[in-house]
């Protein structure tokens, strides 16, 4: 599988991401306003509750959008063995003799797909890791977690 087939993959997680969240919003959406919610008395707060879920569901699929769109405009370029890593990466690293796989991407932190047998996991500038194999190269290790570069793509 090539990178730019892990970014379509990844792109087809997040447009199916987004298909649930919408239905969930609706069902949210009509629980808010629907007759079960209906108030019952001054204490009765099930319509606010289901509103407030409702705003955080539409926060979060604003944001799923924007990393779907971002992604489908992402052309990660490739790297040679001797490169340093950054942005666009699929990097392969040994973990206590375990091989995993991590791409580097703007957006999308979190997404996990089966990459030749192991899970790859998305990772993106906010995160530790991210910052820690930015700059490694082939041969290299992190300190935390203990990651030995093995791959770089």
């Amino acid at each position: 599988m090539t990178k730019s087939e892990v970014i379509s993959q990844l792109k087809l997680k997040l447009d199916e991401q987004i298909a649930v969240m919408k239905s969930a919003l609706a069902d949210s959406a009509e629980s808010a306003s629907g007759d079960e919610t209906k108030s019952e008395g001054k204490y009765d707060t099930r319509a606010v509750e289901a509103s407030y879920l409702a705003q955080a569901q539409d926060a979060q699929l604003d944001l799923t959008e924007k990393a779907a769109s971002t992604f489908s405009r992402f052309e990660a370029e490739d790297f040679e063995l001797d490169d340093e890593i950054a942005i666009g990466a699929l990097v392969e690293v040994d973990e206590d003799g375990e091989i995993r796989f991590f791409f580097l991407a703007p957006t999308g932190g979190g997404l996990t797909m089966n990459y030749l047998g192991c899970e790859l996991t998305v990772i993106t500038p906010d995160s530790r890791l991210y910052q820690e194999l930015v700059g490694k190269k082939l041969g290299e290790e992190t300190e935390s977690p203990p990651l030995l570069v093995t791959g770089l793509e």
